[in-house]
Formats: C-alpha cells, structure tokens, sequence
C-alpha cells in the first residue's frame, strides 16, 4: 500500500511532457512542428524534413549477404537538433557501428539542411561573402594553430585556398577535407550586435582518429537579408539559436541496432 501510495506521488509529481510546438517560417509555405521526440518540416501538410521517419533507411543498412555472420555486428545513429533559422535546420549527426571488414565505423558531424530545397543545397558560402569567411577563419586562434605554409595562408582569397595551407596536427583534423563542411557542417549559436556567430564542424583527417569532431566558432557579419530570419530565431519566435537548444528542449533522436538472436547464418 505503501509503495503504491508513494509511486502515485512520484507520478502526479513528475513535469509533464513539453508540448508540441508549431511556427510557420515567414515568406514560405514551410511549417514546423517540433516535440522532445521530433522535428519535422511540412509543405502543403507533406513532409519535407523528418528525424524519426529516418529509422527505416538506418535499419536498411544492415542487410547481411547469404550465409554471413551477423553476430559482432552493431549500429547506432543519432539526430541532435542544433538549431532551426529560417528553413535551415542545423543538427549534429553521429553515426558508428561495426558491418565487418578490418575495423568499427564511427562519425559525428553538423549537418544544416534548407527544407525547401533539399539535404544538399544549403552552402554558408551563398550566405555570407566568402571574403569575410576567410578572414573569419584566418583570424580564429584554432586555425592558427594548424599552419603548414603561413604564406599561403596570408595569400589566400577563397575558403579552398585557406584549407590548402593547414596542415592536420597532432590532434588529426580533416582540413584537407574541409570545403564542403564549411559550406553544410554549420550551425547558428547566437547574436553579439552585427554579428552571428556561426559554428563549424571540421572531420578527422584520417581513419586512426575516426569519430573525431573539431568545432571551429567564427562571428561573421549579418547580411541584411539574413537578419530578420535570425532576430525571429533568436527571440523563440520562428526556430531558435545553439545556446538556447537546450532551454527549447530541442528533439534529439537515435536508432540502435543490435544482431538478431540467430545472427549466425
């Protein structure tokens, strides 16, 4: 009696769920709808963006061939939404696991997708001007710390120059594989006058470091087309920025996969 008397009280005492929150982005016929388990994005009541309608596609991926032994192998996949401006959803993707061959798997990255035009089309680059991303990524103490030519670094006009003139380090960042997380590996973290804050996920340079990220913070000027969408977000109004991901209690969502128990074929 007493036990259940004392798991009524802890239920009526635990917070109930967040609720469901949906915005419609300004100028578009984009809708979100965002939960602690999800986020998707809606056009004309259709899904465009989703993070649990993902499961099936991760559990595709385990298709063994006849008679292979399924026994060690594993698999996980997660989803953190980072940050929402606009139409771009700005999330950390992480992914491991083990199908075989000489070694495991394992990668964790950002990844910001424009819904209304696809997982591939957003790039920083048609954002912002290149030359301030330069100058950004030219004057950031981390960068800096991983020059192999320093004259080509002071010489270099484009993003693609810059990444030629570093060098991995001991710490084994994938420069040399940068371009395009410069241009999608990004997420928005916040505001300071002009200026937003942008976050860049570099990748490791080469398999003996697997699964390691390097999150590279510039400030780059606003441009004024850009600002609306970010003052929304910034305000809760439309989407939200990275520092207040967790006060929004944005979705995080990850899929398991372990061998069945007659793994061995």
């Amino acid at each position: 009696m007493l036990l259940n008397s004392m798991l009524m009280v802890m239920l009526a005492a635990a917070p109930a769920p967040a609720p469901a929150r949906t915005w419609k982005v300004s100028g578009t016929d984009v809708t979100f709808e965002m939960s602690a388990r999800d986020l998707r994005g809606l056009r004309g009541g259709k899904e465009v963006f989703g993070l649990k309608s993902r499961e099936a596609a991760f559990r595709a991926g385990f298709q063994p061939e006849p008679g292979e032994d399924l026994s060690n192998w594993e698999g996980a996949e997660s989803f953190e939404v980072l940050s929402v401006v606009g139409p771009w959803v700005s999330y950390e993707h992480s992914v491991s696991g083990y199908t075989g061959g000489a070694h495991p798997y394992a990668s964790i990255t950002y990844v910001t997708e424009d819904v209304t035009k696809g997982k591939d089309a957003f790039s920083l680059l048609a954002v912002f001007p290149e030359k301030d991303v330069v100058a950004a990524l030219k004057a950031d103490p981390f960068v800096r710390k991983h020059i192999g030519d320093a004259a080509a670094l002071k010489q270099a006009q484009t993003v693609e120059a810059l990444l030629e003139s570093l060098v991995p380090g001991e710490d084994c960042v994938g420069f040399a594989y940068g371009l395009d997380p410069v241009k999608r590996s990004v997420a928005f973290h916040h505001i300071e006058g002009n200026k937003v804050a942008v976050r860049i996920a570099f990748g490791y340079d080469n398999e003996s470091c697997r699964g390691s990220k390097f999150v590279v913070g510039l400030l780059l000027p606003i441009p004024a087309a850009l600002r609306p969408a970010l003052d929304r977000a910034a305000k809760r109004e439309e989407g939200f920025l990275m520092k207040d991901a967790k006060a929004v209690r944005a979705p995080s969502v990850n899929f398991t996969w372990e061998p069945p128990a007659n793994a061995q074929h």
